[in-house]
């Protein structure tokens, strides 16, 4: 059956199912938007006219409204699906040609050429021609003397040193006072030359004698094969010296022989002049020749002796022959050629050519031949070697050509590098092809000519050319093949083609799954669905190894579900989908399939419907009250009850029945309601039943059924409170009173209905006389409204919301011991917290007490013990007396309860007279002892001494100061700018809890104006929030840095670079804001950049290193166990170790540093999770 026919039977199910209904709703699956489409009603009565195949609609229906619904609304009417298919091939294809060249095979001149093929640009050839004409066999070999051994050789016998190949030489010589001569000369033109040097009859007087019978010839024999009589002799012949007078013609000539017979001379001495080259041009002879063995000669024959004295002037030129032309004769010749006066067949010489080892005969007649070879796995090579051959010598006239190829991609546009074809394909339609190829030059070949090679059933071609010129006529279009002819091809530039495939969607059947696929045109929610597939053509059956790609369309025209499938032969089904019932609309769908194999298209789609189940919703309650004779509204949700959405369109109805008749509801889009109105009037009071039933397209309904009463009117006085926050876990009363509104009377038992959250800590109790008590004892934090419903059968429902505020148990320190006692003792603080509007004690609590040095240092933090009834202690250590004023800081934490004021106090030491004088001769030994020291040294030193000294002091005091700086650091946090969450947090101190940093962020946080001030200039700056700590923005960062005291300038500085490198690391990252970072990789790396920036490996512990300790540090080998504790040392401490044992300051702090460069003590690195400083 041909697609057009399929696609028609698809249609019918389409247009069936609109008999459904008069409307058809489309909605998006989210419920958002709502697009309404119609068939109007003549379209209706066309389509019943058809075949009543469906029930009649519903009733209530046919009556409706309707608009007009467009077909190309339909799931099946999408836009067209454009793409790129493989591409096609384009073969640029042209000959190179060779000029006429002429050869021969006796000496292998001409019978070679060279193709060039331009590989560089992707050229390859495939067929080598030759043309051969003028082919003619040579009896007489080499004779153009074009390779032998050039020389002479006198009175020649057949054996010679110095001749052409395949030549011989002899003579005959009747007086041995004459000598013969010949010679071969290959300098400029090659020839060979005869000559006779004549007896000295009388000298001085000049006088000679040549001999009759004196003969000098060239000679060869050869194989007559193919044999013949008849002959085309020529040669060349330049007369050199001799006599020129008509007096001697006959007695000497230039002579030919075959078979020793002569054919043809040449009467020397009647020529017109000597040092000429002549050429006697064809002549054809017949010689006696019988089959095998002939001889043939050349050369001067001396039929007469001849006596001539040289001083005669013999050719009448004015001046004696003397002895050049009457001693000597002497003749060159050249050129020589005998061929057979029939020219060979082609095959009698077994002619033939071959190209880079390919070889073939070439057949022809008459000396005409034609000689092809191809290659079809083509020649690669640069250069192609054409030779001619035979197995015998001959000469031809010739011209060769070599097909080139080069194959290309098309594109689909005007791009080379966008390989391909594209295509666009409407559902059910042929796809449209378009191709380019680009043509850029001619180059050296002729008869350039372009094959595209395409799919054999891509039709309805049409070709244009650079200039857009429709040149489809002057093309030849074959199945398969599109030529653009040799003719054309001087247009360079873009050619374009345009084409059609055929559409291989054969027909789609959408199945359900009920234990077996079955065709299916109405589904359900939760129904299994495919779609099957049948691809092809009707002279083309694919097989399906590319994936058909399907799209599940809503009635809206979205995609709701993609997947694609491969199959066997011509067929293939998809995956299977589920209708779910939240992610589905009701309606018409439709399932588009699309597959190519990269040459092939199918595009289609198969429609179906799919059903849902409405229902009926009352908007506020199930059951309706009015007062008797009013008219109740009834508020309905009509629902899609398989996803939830709204269901308000024309096409739709819902009616209820009431008093003997129908009240029809109607719909208000902005509400997604459908109201009615029941005059109660009708009916009088009472609880009334009514029915509400409802229809749409593509739905199964549900009735719903409601109650109306009819009641009388009431009201309800709530109380005016509360008034003040509610404390959590006291217990609140509050009074109402529910009665009738027309005289008052209270309404007794009354059902009391308390809902939201909040209504579990509640109670109620019937006073009596429609008086009722409400009891609340709060047991959460927050601000909550009751919802209190008031009801009892013909009364009239009341509702009133308590809305109350629960605050936090306020508690507060109600008295603490004594903070003054003596310095460096132990001192026991004790605290009673209790609730503060009660006096009771608060137990369970947790009491942090924090003591701060001047200028708000922690100095020491703990959580205090609970010894009962309220009451907490700790005991701490009393700071010197003489190093200000300490405060103390007491924080309370209960769940549901909370300070209503901080508490904090002065810490008083008192002085210790005999704990300072200890300390005082501790402290003063050390400087005594390093003075004399000094003293010495600066009286014996020298003045270049004293300069070293100094810049040794320069420098241990730089290594000190990185060690201070490193060890004033308490610790380190990095906010997010906007929301002062902390990106990440590091306590280097003992003592100072990172439970205590929150207060910190919020002194920093207060400075937040500060930061934004100078966003955007580029420039960290460190902005200093208090004495001891000092903040460096980033674009989104605040990176804070907590010090024991005010850090120096060189301090300041690293921050800033540390700061920087961490708005570089994390600043586009945390645009927005975010937790703490965990991820442990950022971790580390803050960790690293903290040793690199701010010397953090200073404050770390050390280990012994592997190394040897030189000479000069053995010292502080020896000094490292003083110190060492489970392997490792603090290095402040090893320090202060080494001055104390009498070693130079300056020493011990280059010293050391050296040990550390130089990897003699290691930094201890434990788990980067965890990495501990132990700063001193």
């Amino acid at each position: 059956m041909p697609p057009r026919d399929l696609k028609c039977l698809q249609t019918i199910p389409v247009v069936l199912l609109i008999l459904l209904s008069t409307g058809l709703m489309l909605q998006s699956p989210l419920g958002s938007n709502y697009d309404t489409l119609y068939f109007d009603s003549s379209t209706v009565s066309r389509i019943e006219s058809v075949g009543q195949m469906f029930t009649e609609p519903s009733p209530i229906l046919q009556d409706s409204p309707h608009g007009v619904m467009l077909v190309s609304d339909l799931p099946s009417a999408q836009p067209p699906v454009s793409g790129v298919l493989d591409p096609v091939q384009v073969e640029q294809r042209g000959y190179y040609n060779t000029e006429n060249l002429s050869a021969r095979t006796d000496t292998m001149i001409g019978t070679e050429q060279v193709f060039p093929v331009d590989i560089d640009y992707d050229w390859i050839a495939s067929t080598a021609e030759i043309d051969v004409w003028d082919l003619q066999k040579l009896y007489v070999v080499n004779g153009t003397f074009d390779e032998g051994i050039p020389g002479y050789t006198l009175n020649p016998n057949g054996t010679l040193g110095s001749y052409p190949y395949g030549w011989s030489a002899l003579s005959n010589n009747p007086n041995i006072e004459q000598t013969q001569r010949v010679s071969y000369d290959d300098s400029g033109r090659r020839y060979v030359s005869v000559q006779n040097q004549a007896e000295v009859t009388n000298n001085p007087q000049h006088i000679y004698t040549h001999y009759a019978n004196t003969v000098v010839f060239w000679n060869q024999t050869f194989e007559l094969t193919p044999f013949t009589n008849d002959f085309v002799l020529s040669f060349d012949y330049l007369y050199l010296q001799g006599l020129l007078n008509p007096m001697f013609s006959g007695d000497f000539s230039l002579q030919v022989r075959i078979n020793n017979a002569s054919v043809y001379n040449v009467d020397l001495p009647s020529l017109s002049e000597r040092g000429t080259w002549f050429s006697t041009g064809a002549i054809p002879i017949t010689a006696a020749a019988s089959p095998g063995v002939t001889s043939f000669m050349i050369g001067l024959v001396i039929n007469n002796t001849m006596v001539v004295d040289g001083d005669n002037d013999y050719d009448s030129d004015g001046f004696p022959d003397g002895l050049i032309n009457t001693q000597y004769l002497t003749v060159y010749i050249d050129s020589v050629s005998l061929v057979s006066m029939t020219p060979p067949d082609c095959e009698d010489v077994d002619l033939g050519f071959s190209v880079n080892g390919s070889s073939t005969t070439i057949n022809g007649t008459l000396g005409n031949g034609f000689g092809q070879i191809i290659n079809s796995n083509y020649w690669t090579s640069s250069n192609l070697n054409l030779i001619v051959y035979s197995n015998t010598s001959v000469s031809f006239d010739y011209s060769a050509r070599l097909l080139n190829h080069r194959f290309l991609n098309s594109s689909w546009t005007t791009d080379t590098l966008r390989q391909g074809v594209a295509y666009t394909i409407e559902i059910g339609e042929s796809g449209d092809l378009e191709m380019f190829t680009y043509l850029g030059f001619l180059g050296v070949y002729d008869e350039l000519s372009l094959r595209i090679t395409h799919v054999s059933d891509w039709e309805n071609f049409t070709v244009y050319d650079p200039f857009l010129t429709n040149v489809t006529l002057s093309c030849v279009i074959s199945e398969g093949v599109v030529t653009i002819p040799y003719t054309l091809t001087d247009r360079l530039g873009w050619w374009k083609v345009i084409c059609q495939s055929p559409n291989y969607a054969a027909g789609a059947l959408v199945e359900r799954y009920d234990a077996g696929w079955a065709n299916e045109s109405i589904f359900h929610s939760n129904d299994i669905a495919r779609l099957s597939v049948t691809l092809g053509t009707l002279s083309n059956t694919p097989t399906i190894s590319s994936p058909v790609n399907y799209t599940w369309m809503l009635p809206n025209c979205t995609c709701w579900y993609e997947s694609s499938s491969s199959g066997g032969f011509g067929v293939a089904s998809s995956s299977a989908v589920v209708f779910g019932p939240t992610n589905t609309t009701a309606g018409i769908w439709g399932v588009n399939y699309l597959w190519s194999n990269g040459s092939e298209i199918a595009y289609d789609c198969s429609i179906f419907s799919l059903h849902h189940t409405a229902i009926l919703e009352l908007v506020f309650s199930d059951t309706l009250e009015t007062v008797v004779g009013q008219p109740v509204t009834v508020f309905l949700r009509f629902l899609d009850s398989d996803n939830g959405l709204y269901i308000i369109n024309d096409g739709a109805q819902v009616v209820g029945n009431w008093s003997g008749s129908d009240v029809e509801f109607t719909a208000d889009a902005v509400k997604n309601w459908w109201q009615a109105d029941f005059d109660t009037a009708l009916v009088g009071a009472g609880d009334f039943t009514v029915v509400i039933v409802s229809a749409a397209p593509f739905y199964e309904t549900v009735p719903l059924i409601i109650t109306i009463k009819s009641h009388y009117l009431t009201s309800l006085t709530p109380p005016l409170g509360p008034l003040t926050p509610l404390i959590y876990g006291r217990q609140y009363s509050y009074d109402f009173f529910y009665s009738t509104s027309f005289n008052g009377t209270g309404i007794d038992g009354a059902d009391v209905n308390i809902t939201e959250e909040g209504s579990e800590w509640t109670s109620i109790a019937n006073i009596g006389n429609g008086h009722y008590n409400l009891t609340i004892s709060p047991m959460a934090i927050g601000d909550y409204s009751i919802r209190l419903t008031f009801s009892k059968e013909g009364y009239e429902t009341k509702s009133h919301v308590l809305s109350f505020l629960v605050n936090k148990v306020p508690i507060e320190i109600a008295s603490i011991s004594s903070l003054v006692g003596l310095e460096r003792t132990p001192l026991t603080v004790e605290v009673l917290v209790v609730e503060l509007d009660t006096g009771l004690p608060v137990e369970e609590a947790i009491v942090t007490l924090g003591v701060y040095r001047p200028g708000g240092v922690l100095h020491f933090g703990s959580n205090m013990s609970e010894d009962g009834d309220g009451i907490y202690s700790v005991v701490l250590i009393m700071p010197d007396s003489g190093s200000g004023t300490y405060t103390v800081n007491i924080a309370v934490e209960k769940a549901n309860h909370e300070m209503v004021q901080g508490f904090s106090a002065a810490l008083v030491p008192t002085f210790d007279s005999t704990a300072r004088l200890v300390q005082t001769l501790l402290d003063n030994s050390m400087p005594i002892g390093f003075g004399i020291i000094v003293i010495v040294t600066v009286v014996s030193g020298q003045r270049v001494r004293t300069r070293k000294l100094r810049e040794k002091h320069s420098e241990a005091v730089d290594i000190k100061n990185r060690i201070s700086d490193a060890n004033n650091i308490l610790g380190f946090l990095v906010l997010h700018k906007l929301s002062g969450i902390p990106v990440y947090s590091k306590v280097f101190k003992g003592g100072f809890e990172e439970g205590m940093l929150s207060a910190f962020i919020t002194a920093i946080m207060h400075f937040r104006a500060e930061f934004e001030t100078g966003k955007g200039s580029g420039d960290y700056t460190v902005i200093p929030i208090s004495e001891v700590i000092r903040t460096v923005p980033t674009e989104h960062l605040i990176c804070a840095f907590i010090t024991m005291t005010s850090p120096s300038t060189d301090q300041e500085h690293k921050m800033k670079n540390y700061a920087r490198a961490i708005g570089m690391m994390l600043d586009e990252s945390l645009t927005e804001p975010t937790g703490e970072v965990v991820n442990r990789k950022i971790r580390n790396t803050f960790e690293w950049m903290f040793d690199d920036f701010m010397d953090g490996g200073l404050i770390r512990r050390y280990q012994v290193g592997h190394k040897k300790f030189p000479k000069q540090l053995r010292f502080i080998e020896k000094a490292i166990p003083l110190e060492q504790a489970e392997g490792s040392f603090n290095l402040v401490r090893l320090i202060r170790i080494l001055i104390q044992s009498g070693r130079s300051e300056d020493d011990v702090y280059i010293r050391v540093f050296r040990a550390i460069e130089e990897e003699y003590i290691l930094p201890v690195y434990p788990d980067m999770n965890n990495v501990p400083y132990d700063s001193d």
